[in-house]
């Protein structure tokens, strides 16, 4: 192992092992989410009606089913896991979990089957009816976050549906979830009881412990270091493509493409060979040619940064539940100097063990970085060389289906894993972005890179790769120069519920609409005047970061309930605090909280 990786298990087995135990807790009502599952909710809530936070799996189920095993399976399995029980709700401003008590489970089924029709036909109607139930909206308020149905096509032939919002289900879980469920189905299918024991902790003790351990020391170490790794102001690659980015919908509304990709057996070889030598990982040499891919196809832009899902299972105790735990590694890349492959994964495995040992801090506590106001999610890339647990149901041949359709939040997604030795995976994109061939240039061209990186890594980029430059369409950025380190936001000047109570009535529209200007400027544009004036939040094109920042302050400070997406869909920032007021008013009637003036509370009208 490396000095640097090792240097890195150190540092974070030494930052964690400071935190409080995780227990198990008593239930308690409305516990907090997790930092993660709140960002995912604020996201949710600004694209209402989108299905990009949608995880469906399908299979196609041949032979004697036991409808009543796998009822009872997916029952048994949703008592296990609270999550699946799980919505989400606002309460004075805070993002909280309702989790449901256990009861029967409800398998709907749809029959697709008609002796009348041909094969082809009814494959069809499959895929109609998949699409139509994989990307239905969920409800975070009102629902539960877990959806199965079951499709019959005839005496033995079912598909099988599961579905989850990405917030209470991850990539991890996947492995929990067919384990379980494998399980399950083949006890009750030979007439047992659910074999699994109690989970030693729930997803909401985990939502607690983070709560806790995140504030204070630990905290301020945290964002310590990514504020001097990350001091200067980044940008994402700027890709070149057909699509002009006026076409480009709302995040999370934009339409998803995929498209396969399988390294051959001697080039996956290559690149484990090449790794033992490097002294380096397979996530590592492959990030590395995602960076240098990015540099290419975006005329050339040397520095940009792209972020990583990780895993974020601090426990063992959490590598059992079905839950959200992933958090968002921002990992930049410097191609200045035109450096070789070799100095570049050299560079990689410096950003990625800090970033490694440095984990655990949720994306939107990020205090003090700038991301030049571009989202998280424009490009994606994730790798995974652990085995997958395959689902596997008695008596039955189970095979997974590709569902069609849904929409992303993310420009491009790279998303690979090995397994036997081969390394294969999905490309996802934006169709709004990038046409079908577009993205397919990509995968070869990523082909290529990696080839020619293991063949010759000590040669400058620019020499074996000149072929795969692709300019882009409009004009390059300006170079980007280092900004000094700025300090942390000041709090507000006036405590602003304290104002609204002392204010005359007619004084108190005028004043929340400068508390909300203010607001804006002062934590959504770190306190940056813009250089024209803005009307609406939707002018400003805030990111993931700022647009959390800015909603949860607001809704925290006014202690206010209302709909993320109410503050994007306000035609001006005017309108929207005359809406923040009037809720603010309401709220007084049923609880008041202005203070005590000459004895007696005053009251509060229009």
């Amino acid at each position: 192992m490396h000095p640097d990786i090792w240097r890195a298990f150190q540092q974070l087995h030494a930052l964690r092992s400071e935190a409080p135990p995780l227990v198990l807790r008593e239930h308690i009502e409305d516990p907090p989410a997790s930092f993660q599952q709140e960002r995912l909710w604020y996201l949710d809530q600004a694209n209402p009606g989108g299905s990009a936070y949608h995880l469906p799996v399908a299979f196609r189920l041949s032979g004697p089913l036991d409808w009543r095993a796998l009822r009872l399976a997916l029952e048994a399995l949703e008592h296990r896991h609270e999550s699946l029980r799980t919505s989400f709700d606002s309460s004075r401003g805070k993002v909280v979990q309702r989790v449901r008590a256990p009861g029967a489970f409800v398998l709907p089924t749809v029959s697709l089957r008609d002796e009348a029709q041909r094969p082809e036909q009814q494959e069809a109607r499959l895929r109609e009816a998949l699409g139509r139930e994989a990307w239905r909206p969920f409800d975070l308020h009102r629902e539960a976050l877990f959806r199965a149905t079951l499709f019959v096509l005839g005496a033995r032939e079912h598909v099988l549906l599961l579905n989850f919002h990405h917030i209470i289900y991850d990539g991890w879980s996947q492995d929990v979830l067919f384990r379980d469920l494998s399980e399950l189905y083949t006890a009750f299918h030979e007439g047992g009881s659910a074999p699994l024991p109690e989970l030693d902790v729930r997803c909401t003790d985990h939502a607690l412990w983070q709560r806790k351990w995140l504030q204070g020391s630990a905290r301020e170490a945290l964002q310590a270091y990514w504020r001097e790794h990350l001091k200067e102001r980044l940008h994402g690659p700027r890709l070149a493509s057909r699509t002009r980015a006026g076409n480009v919908t709302a995040p999370g509304l934009r339409e998803l493409g995929r498209l396969p990709i399988t390294l051959s057996p001697e080039l996956s070889n290559a690149i484990l060979q090449f790794t033992r030598e490097a002294g380096a990982t397979v996530y590592m040499v492959l990030l590395a040619a995602f960076h240098v891919l990015l540099h290419r196809h975006s005329g050339g832009q040397e520095r940009h940064f792209v972020c990583s899902p990780i895993a974020n299972r601090p426990q063992a105790e959490t590598e059992r539940l079905i839950g959200y735990f992933v958090n968002l590694l921002v990992l930049p890349a410097d191609l200045r100097g035109d450096p070789s492959f070799q100095q570049l994964l050299e560079q990689v495995r410096g950003v990625v063990a800090g970033a490694l040992a440095h984990q655990d801090l949720p994306v939107q506590l990020l205090d003090g970085v700038d991301l030049g106001g571009e989202p998280l999610s424009q490009a994606l890339f994730a790798f995974e060389n652990t085995p997958r647990f395959p689902l596997q149901l008695t008596k039955l041949d189970v095979a997974p289906v590709e569902l069609e359709g849904g929409t992303c939040d993310f420009d491009l997604f790279l998303a690979l894993h090995e397994e036997k030795g081969v390394i294969s995976g999905t490309l996802k994109f934006s169709r709004q972005r990038f046409e079908t061939d577009e993205a397919a240039r990509l995968l070869r061209d990523f082909e290529t890179i990696l080839s020619r990186a293991v063949s010759a890594p000590g040669q400058a980029l620019s020499a074996f790769l000149p072929d795969l430059i692709v300019p882009r369409a409009d004009t390059p950025p300006e170079p980007i120069t280092p900004e000094p380190a700025r300090a942390p936001l000041p709090p507000p000047s006036t405590d602003v519920l304290a104002a609204l109570g002392a204010a005359r009535p007619e004084q108190r529209r005028a004043l929340m609409r400068d508390y909300l200007r203010g607001t804006v400027i002062r934590v959504a544009l770190r306190g940056q005047t813009p250089d024209v004036a803005f009307q609406s939040l939707q002018e400003l094109a805030l990111d993931s970061l700022r647009l959390i920042e800015l909603t949860g302050r607001i809704r925290t400070e006014l202690s206010i309930d209302m709909p993320v997406s109410h503050f994007f869909e306000a035609t001006s920032v005017d309108v929207l605090a005359d809406e923040l007021l009037t809720r603010w008013l309401r709220a007084q009637l049923t609880e008041p909280r202005a203070p005590a003036v000459g004895g007696r509370r005053e009251l509060l009208t229009l």
